[in-house]
């Protein structure tokens, strides 16, 4: 429990720190170049690895949190995902339990999010069931069509 809470807080450092970097080391990417540019969102993609004995009701409860998590007012965009049924490769990973990909369109709105008394609450309720939680956080540089 309290390395989970570490490793999040190291997380969100890393993310905080480079929210302040100096626009000089920004891209320079014109619209001319790139007109489907959409810089300054934030992509945060979170791998639940629940723990094995974890029960089929305790699966739900754990839906319904994810759920009121992804209702964070300041979260743009979110969808909540389990493994897909594609086949076996070396590089994919079908052990997790669930997944959540969430937007953010500012940094602030993810600072917002890290604090939010939903989030704290979900780590502090679910904690329990995870192995391991992988974040995976990116700066989104170009929208493609």
């Amino acid at each position: 429990m309290k390395q989970t809470r570490q490793l999040l807080f190291v997380i969100f450092l890393i993310l905080f720190s480079s929210a302040c970097r100096q626009a000089g080391d920004e891209p320079e990417i014109s619209t001319d170049q790139a007109p489907n540019i959409t810089t300054g969102m934030l992509q945060h993609t979170v791998y639940f690895y629940l723990n094995e004995e974890v029960t089929d009701e305790e699966k739900q409860q754990f839906e319904e949190g994810l759920e009121e998590l992804l209702s964070i007012e300041e979260i743009f965009k979110s969808d909540m995902g389990v493994p897909a049924s594609t086949p076996e490769r070396d590089v994919t990973d079908h052990s997790f339990g669930y997944s959540i990909f969430v937007w953010f369109e500012t940094m602030e709105d993810y600072s917002v999010y890290a604090d939010h008394p939903i989030h704290l609450d979900f780590i502090e309720k679910y904690e329990h069931l995870w192995a391991d939680v992988k974040v995976y956080d990116s700066e989104i540089i170009q929208t493609l069509d």
